[in-house]
């Protein structure tokens, strides 16, 4: 419901209210009561209340949303109401002063379109803030700002009216001075097809025709002439009231008629001075983090500053993950992680390391048990048959017979034990080393080329000890050389053989060859013994080759990669031996 006073109650609320500034005024000067200070009132950060402090620093939590500020009147410590005008500016973030926020700090021009029942179908709303450019508190010295609008009649209509308000928000205050309003109807061709308005030609102290005043406080409503020249007359709303509004507006229903779909322009010319009464508010949002000062400056009715100025000081925290602390933190943690997970590791593999190694010495020890069995109770047990067979074939009185079946026992228990002897270095922990393989190839070439009546020509280097060999490669390498010599006795009708090792880049390279009538290797399949050889050399991870000619005797060749020690052992120290 719209209040509207008449002329007599509304001068009685204008003498009560001049009354009571009046008493108040008289209470300042006796000292009953103190004058009031603008201040901040209240500041919250995302909706949480920030306790402000008056002798120290406000720190407040930073926050990507909002930081509301209240600012006003104080009086005795406590907000205080009055119609007042003040603004403020936040500096480093505001390029220039600001009344609250927008739309507490309105007032407009509208355009209201009805139907023939006068029902209201639209309206349209041009709004002003702040001031007119080179407002300089008074109409007197200001300069006039044109304006021009276009509106399209909407469907439905039939009628406008025109309305000059300071009803933009509840809290604005201020002036608002609109003269030379007129609106026109466009054709096609945006000529002027006809004035529906015009209000050039106002007389101070009379309504304009087809104008009234209306709002709370109809008083604010008012016809003001600049220096006297009536062709600057025109209607202002001076609002000095936060709690109500005034405005002027053509008579409802009783406007021009329009078509709908007409195109019409209004033009006036305008200055204005508008801001927030007092306790207002400002938002600001996504604040970074940094000292930030608020400046607040009293103003006059018209917007001209008082004298009377406030500012706080605040501080937006650095949030805790883009502080220094909290990235030397972080840093200190990802690295304690990293250490202590490179240490458990650490821990974990010695652990396994000694798991491994203790098995590891549980097995040589077996194979240690094993090898010494074999060599203490099962050689000296064939050893023992032996020697009983040779001393049995010496007796006299036995058959011929006999004496061969004895011989040849005799000679078994000599190759059993010369395999037992291969057995034995074969298991045992103490020949894991490369030196061992060596030693033990020389030897077992050196007696089967001796038994055979080949000569045998070794070169062999001075294999390092330290590079390690498990039992298996070990078993298998000597047992493809064994074959290797054995092949050339059983085939190759040569005088001599040659064996040479080598061992460079930590590969393991053996030769065999000898002098014998060799072969045409695509006439002959591989037989057993070949294909023995090649499966022992695959299954240590080695390779195993051989190439023959007919007349130019055979060479068998056996590459194996070790790990450990990978220098070059050169030909210094090579035994070469010839037998």
């Amino acid at each position: 419901m719209q209040l509207i006073f008449s002329n007599n109650a509304n001068f009685v609320h204008r003498g009560a209210f001049l009354i009571a500034r009046i008493l108040f005024g008289c209470l300042v000067l006796t000292g009953l009561a103190s004058p009031a200070e603008i201040a901040v009132l209240s500041m919250a950060v995302d909706g949480k209340a920030v306790q402000i402090s008056s002798n120290r620093l406000t720190q407040i939590a930073y926050s990507p949303g909002s930081v509301d500020i209240n600012y006003g009147l104080i009086q005795h410590g406590k907000p205080f109401s009055d119609s007042i005008r003040i603004r403020c500016k936040l500096d480093g973030v505001d390029g220039g002063w600001r009344e609250g926020d927008s739309g507490a700090s309105q007032m407009r021009l509208s355009i209201g379109f009805l139907d023939v029942s006068g029902n209201e179908v639209k309206h349209v709303d041009f709004l002003v803030s702040g001031q007119s450019p080179g407002w300089t508190g008074s109409f007197e010295t200001s300069p006039m700002q044109h304006r021009r609008e276009k509106v399209v009649v909407p469907l439905g209509a039939a009628t406008f009216w025109v309305v000059i308000s300071s009803a933009g928000g509840p809290e604005s205050m201020g002036v608002f001075f609109v003269a030379n309003l007129s609106v026109q109807r466009l054709d096609s061709t945006d000529g002027v097809a006809g004035d529906l308005l015009q209000t050039k030609l106002i007389r101070p102290g009379q309504n304009p025709a087809g104008w009234r005043r209306d709002g709370l406080r109809t008083s604010m409503a008012q016809v003001i002439q600049i220096g006297g020249d009536q062709s600057k007359t025109g209607l202002a709303v001076v609002d000095d009231y936060p709690d109500g509004h005034a405005q002027w507006n053509t008579l409802r229903g009783q406007g021009p008629q329009v078509r709908p779909l007409d195109l019409l322009v209004l033009e006036w010319d305008e200055m204005f001075s508008v801001g927030a009464a007092t306790p207002a508010a400002v938002s600001y949002k996504n604040l970074a983090p940094g000292f930030y000062r608020l400046n607040l400056s009293r103003l006059s009715l018209m917007g001209v500053p008082t004298g009377d100025e406030a500012s706080i000081g605040f501080e937006v925290l650095t949030p805790y993950w883009r502080s220094p602390w909290f990235w030397v933190s972080a840093a200190l943690l990802s690295a304690g992680i990293v250490f202590g997970g490179w240490r458990y590791r650490e821990a974990r593999q010695l652990q396994l390391e000694n798991a491994r190694l203790a098995q590891q010495r549980a097995l040589e020890a077996e194979r240690f048990r094993i090898a010494r069995d074999i060599h203490d109770d099962v050689g000296a047990r064939v050893t023992q048959i032996s020697l009983l067979s040779s001393a049995s074939e010496q007796k006299p009185g036995l058959s011929p017979e006999i004496r061969a079946d004895f011989a040849a026992v005799c000679e078994m228990s000599r190759s059993l034990v010369g395999a037992l002897y291969e057995t034995v270095w074969a298991i045992s922990p103490e020949n894991d080393h490369l030196d061992s393989v060596g030693t033990y190839i020389c030897q077992m070439a050196n007696q089967m080329c001796r038994q055979a009546g080949l000569k045998c020509r070794l070169q062999v280097p001075d294999l390092p000890h330290e590079v390690p060999i498990t039992s298996s490669i070990r078993h298998n390498l000597v047992m493809t050389v064994k074959e290797s010599i054995h092949n050339v006795i059983k085939h190759a009708e040569a005088t001599e053989v040659q064996i040479k090792v080598q061992f460079e880049n930590g590969l393991l390279a053996i030769e065999v060859k000898d002098n014998g009538k060799g072969f045409d290797p695509s006439n002959r399949q591989k037989g057993n013994g070949l294909l023995n050889m090649e499966r022992r050399m695959s299954a240590s991870g080695g390779r195993w080759a051989q190439s023959s000619q007919p007349g130019e005797g055979t060479c068998v060749r056996l590459d194996l990669k070790l790990p450990g020690n990978g220098g070059s052992q050169n030909e210094p120290g090579t035994a070469a031996i010839k037998k």
